[in-house]
Formats: C-alpha cells, sequence, structure tokens
C-alpha cells in the first residue's frame, strides 16, 4: 500500500511534469504569438496571460482567497520576481540568440539548490548535486550544440537573461519558503503570487508599451487559442501545480521537474516544423530526463535497499537473542 505522504509526492511529481509540457509547449505558442500579434508588445502578452490567469483563478477559488498582510507579502515579493525574470528575459532575446536565451533561461537549476542551502542551512544529498550536474550538461548539450546560429556579440543578452533566470529560482524558493512557513496555503500563495504579476505586466505594458497599440492586428482564429491555453494551461495551472508541489516535493526537485520544458519544447518545436532536428535534441532530452531519474528513482531505490538491510539486520539480531533464550 502506498501511504498519503506518497500518494501526494506522485500527485505533485505528475503535476510538475503536465506544468513542464504545458511550458514546453508554451516555447512554440509564445513564439508564435510574439511574430504576430504581439510583436511590438512583448510585455501585453505577459500583461495578457497573467490577467486571465487571474481572473480564472479568482473564478475557482474565491471563496477560499485570504486579504491579509501575509498574502500581500509572500504574494507580491513572489509576483515580483516573476515580473522580473519574465521582462529580463524578454529583453536579453532581442541581444542574444534563443539557444542562448533557452538554456540561461533554463540555469535556474543551478541557483536553486544554493538558494535552498543558503536559507534552510542544509546541504543538499550527492543525487540532488548529480541530478543538476547532468541536468545542466543536457541543456548546455540541447542548446548551444549541432544549432546554425549565426555567430555574433550575445555577452550582454546572455547577463540579462541569467539574471531573469535568477529571478526564477528566487521565486521557486521563495515560494518552497513561504508554504514551509505556513503563514499562506499554496492556493492564495498562487493567486496573489499571479495578481501582482498581473498588474506589474500591466503597469509596465501601458507606460512602455501603449504607443504601439495601434499598430497591433489581432486575429481571433489564429491568436485565441494560443492565448488560452499560455494563460490557463501556462499560467494559472502552471503556478498552481508549482505551488502544490512544492508542499510535497523539495525545491531542487521542483526546479529540474520544470527544467524539462526545455527538451520538451524543442521536441513539440521539430513535431511543428518550426525546428529541424539535431543529434542535439535527442541527447540533451536524454539527459534531462536522466537528471530526472537521479532526482526522484535513484533515492527511491537507495532508500529501499538501506530499508531492507536495515530489516535483515533486525531479523538477524533476533534470531540471535532467539538462539542464545534457547540456549538458556
Amino acid at each position: 500500500m502506498i501511504n498519503a505522504n506518497k500518494k501526494q509526492h506522485i500527485l505533485g511529481f505528475i503535476m510538475l511534469s503536465m506544468t513542464a509540457i504545458f511550458w514546453g509547449a508554451g516555447f512554440v505558442l509564445n513564439d508564435q504569438l510574439l511574430t504576430s500579434s504581439f510583436q511590438n508588445t512583448p510585455n501585453l502578452l505577459n500583461a495578457v496571460r497573467f490577467v486571465v490567469s487571474a481572473i480564472a483563478l479568482l473564478a475557482i477559488f474565491a471563496k477560499r482567497l485570504k486579504f491579509n498582510k501575509h498574502s500581500l507579502l509572500y504574494g507580491l515579493a513572489g509576483g515580483a520576481m516573476l515580473f522580473v525574470g519574465f521582462t529580463l528575459q524578454l529583453i536579453g532575446l532581442k541581444y542574444t540568440t534563443p539557444s542562448h536565451n533557452g538554456f540561461f533561461t533554463a540555469a535556474y537549476i543551478v541557483f536553486v539548490p544554493f538558494i535552498a542551502w543558503i536559507i534552510y542551512k542544509k546541504r543538499p544529498v550527492w543525487t540532488m548535486f548529480a541530478g543538476v550536474t547532468v541536468a545542466i550538461a543536457g541543456l548546455l548539450i540541447l542548446n548551444l550544440f549541432g544549432q546554425n546560429d549565426q555567430i555574433e556579440e550575445t555577452t550582454l543578452g546572455d547577463i540579462l537573461t541569467l539574471v531573469g533566470s535568477l529571478m526564477f529560482a528566487m521565486q521557486i524558493a521563495w515560494s518552497d519558503f513561504a508554504l514551509k512557513k505556513q503563514k499562506i496555503d499554496h492556493i492564495n500563495l498562487t493567486f496573489w503570487q499571479v495578481f501582482f504579476a498581473a498588474v506589474l505586466f500591466a503597469l509596465y505594458t501601458l507606460i512602455f508599451e501603449s504607443k504601439n497599440y495601434k499598430s497591433m492586428q489581432f486575429d481571433v482564429s489564429y491568436d485565441l487559442w494560443r492565448l488560452a491555453i499560455v494563460s490557463l494551461c501556462g499560467t494559472a495551472f502552471a503556478y498552481f501545480s508549482q505551488s502544490y508541489a512544492q508542499n510535497k516535493l523539495n525545491p531542487t526537485e521542483t526546479a529540474i521537474i520544470l527544467a524539462c520544458e526545455s527538451p520538451i519544447g524543442a521536441v513539440i518545436s521539430i513535431a511543428a516544423g518550426i525546428e529541424l532536428f539535431y543529434w542535439n535534441t535527442l541527447v540533451g532530452g536524454l539527459l534531462v530526463i536522466a537528471s530526472v531519474i537521479l532526482m526522484e528513482i535513484v533515492p527511491v531505490i537507495i532508500n529501499k535497499k538501506k530499508e531492507k538491510q536495515a530489516n535483515k539486520a533486525v531479523d538477524e539480531i533476533s534470531a540471535e537473542n532467539k538462539e542464545d533464550n534457547d540456549s538458556d
């Protein structure tokens, strides 16, 4: 029988895996939206997706939402990190190549375990370090090799993207910290982070992008369903899943599972005919999957082996005690 905690751990793993799939698809859908209606208003796209997500979460969880200082504190901080992360990612893309942007965005898997180490003063186990190392190798191969990117100066874009990645890592660690403090539940944390991110994106696009609104040509049949997926699945469901799963998984596990968005996005992009298949897609993707196995499956095998050895030792001691009693 699987106990309740294990079932919740598995459910959290499944929900995060679904989030990685939606985010992987989001690479393609967002790219299509940014090259069509939102070409000159990239943060308007973020504003729309977060506003729609906030409305959807409000409609579903209105009776469970709380307006207090903890909701405002944890929600505003997390929402601000999401806003800065997404904004720097978009600006960075202007000064670097898409492959570099993808790799340095996914670098949050490097930051998360060390941020968690600082917060909780607890050194990660060796499988965590091994998983992070393998995932970095996979993402490096997936995004920086085998492509035909034009060689250009990308330092500024890479740095901006990397800082944005640090914001994503801090948001993951912050969410874990907020939930473990038990001052806010995962539903309120999800809603208020999304809500404050929506407010910040709306203010940004109104101040800096409103002059480009008139040039937009919104194609309902092309754009609407893409917006629905990136908003409802890639934002509302995704951040609800993240906050729920972080009650059951540690921050490093969360980061590495979410990092699967990179190979998933590559596969979807190839299937859609947007990119060609390269050797690095297969090798890099397999390494990222291997990192998840190191994080999720290897520890289970090790623990079961230790448990079996411990039970065997107890049985041997019991047998020896029985023999001593019989001899007496």
